[in-house]
């Protein structure tokens, strides 16, 4: 093979492994509440006055993520469960000891889940002004209680996609990458 053959052979190799790329990248930029419609979700039994223990992650003043017991009414379908498990963690603690990882100015705005188990998740921000100013611990505290909270209440979820405003951001408050699927992160939890 001379020489001249070995270049453009190179050079048409360059271009393709280019080509892949920018074509992986343009599908990775597109919306991601469209990969696909959502899981039919069973409809759970209600029964007046029955209730179900959830497991809720707050901050401690050890800068790690504390578990906390809470029971919630029985209601609805799996989503249903996902959205009332991310409002009773906006609520805050009931442990004086514990302390809120989003300020009460989130709201939840919807709630998907596509057939793959991934959740979708965007949190409203309804404050005045601008985003708060967090530090990169805060965040990930603040990421990971809805997340770990999200794993420890459904099984049945692969990951979590957080969004904020109803866009998925580079990052939730300037230092986090939220533009992937997240996942449990248990290395935040305090050890009992």
């Amino acid at each position: 093979m001379t020489r001249r053959t070995a270049l453009v052979v190179a050079a048409a190799i360059l271009v393709s492994v280019i080509a892949i790329f920018v074509g992986w990248k343009s599908g990775q930029s597109r919306d991601n509440t469209e990969e696909g419609p959502a899981i039919e979700a069973p409809e759970l039994e209600v029964v007046d006055g029955q209730t179900a223990p959830i497991e809720l992650f707050y901050a401690g003043s050890d800068g790690e993520l504390h578990s906390e017991q809470r029971e919630i009414p029985v209601q609805g379908d799996l989503v249903a469960l996902i959205e009332r498990v991310v409002e009773e963690l906006l609520v805050g603690p009931a442990n004086e000891d514990l302390l809120p990882t989003l300020p009460p100015e989130f709201a939840v705005s919807w709630v998907h889940l596509n057939e793959a188990g991934v959740v979708y998740v965007d949190l409203e921000f309804t404050g005045e002004g601008s985003f708060p100013a967090w530090g990169s611990h805060q965040e990930m505290l603040a990421v990971f209680s809805v997340v770990n909270s999200l794993f420890a209440n459904t099984p049945e979820i692969s990951s979590v996609i957080l969004l904020r405003n109803g866009q998925q951001h580079p990052t939730f408050a300037g230092h986090l990458d939220t533009s992937r699927p997240l996942f449990a992160n248990n290395q935040l939890v305090a050890t009992p």
